[in-house]
C-alpha cells in the first residue's frame, strides 16, 4: 500500500486561481465583447440617421448592448468569486491518496464533509510524472495531482513501478 497526503496550500490555491482568471483570458473576452458592443450600436446611429427610424432595431441593439455587458462583468467576476469560494472551504481541506494492487482511494475530508472514492485503475486516462509531481487525469475535467514529498507510506519509485504495471501505456515520465 502506497499513501499519499497532501493539503493544498495557499500558493496552489492561487495558482489554480490565476489559471482560470488569467489575464489573456480576461482581454480575448473583453475585447471580443466590446467589438459586438460597438458593432451593434454603431448600426443602431447610422440607421437612426439615415431616416430608417425602426425603433425596434433601436431596441433591439440597446437590448444586446445591455446583453454583452452584462456578459462581460460577470466573465470578468466569476473567476474572482470562485477562488473566493474555494479559499473559504479549503483551509482545513485533506486529501489522502491510497494506491493498492486492486485500486486508487481517495479520502477528502473538509470543512464537515468526509468523502471516499474507490476508483479502479482503468478509470485513469493519463498519469504523467513531471519531475517531483504526479497528474493523474481522469475522464471529463477531473484529475489530482501531488508532490513527490507527500508520501506518508511507500516512494515515488514504488508507485512508478504500480503504475507501470497496472496502466502501461498511460503512465508517461517527463
Amino acid at each position: 500500500m502506497i499513501a499519499v497526503r497532501t493539503k493544498p496550500s495557499r500558493e496552489s490555491l492561487t495558482r489554480l486561481w490565476k489559471v482560470q482568471a488569467s489575464p489573456s483570458r480576461s482581454i480575448f473576452a473583453f475585447s471580443v465583447f466590446l467589438l459586438i458592443m460597438l458593432t451593434t450600436l454603431v448600426f443602431a446611429v447610422i440607421s437612426l440617421k439615415k431616416g430608417a427610424g425602426n425603433i425596434l432595431f433601436v431596441v433591439l441593439a440597446v437590448v444586446t448592448a445591455c446583453a454583452v455587458a452584462i456578459v462581460l462583468i460577470r466573465t470578468i467576476r466569476y473567476p474572482a468569486r470562485r477562488f473566493a469560494a474555494v479559499q473559504k472551504i479549503t483551509p482545513d481541506m485533506k486529501c489522502e491518496y491510497t494506491f493498492t494492487e486492486d485500486c486508487l482511494t481517495i479520502h477528502n475530508e473538509c470543512t464537515g464533509i468526509n468523502e471516499n472514492l474507490k476508483l479502479k485503475y482503468s478509470a485513469v486516462r493519463k498519469v504523467i510524472y513531471n519531475e517531483c509531481w504526479f497528474v493523474f487525469l481522469f475522464g471529463g475535467r477531473t484529475g489530482i495531482a501531488f508532490h513527490e514529498n507527500s508520501f506518508a507510506n511507500g516512494t515515488p519509485q514504488e508507485l512508478s513501478a504500480l503504475l507501470r504495471e497496472k496502466i502501461g501505456k498511460k503512465y508517461k515520465v517527463k
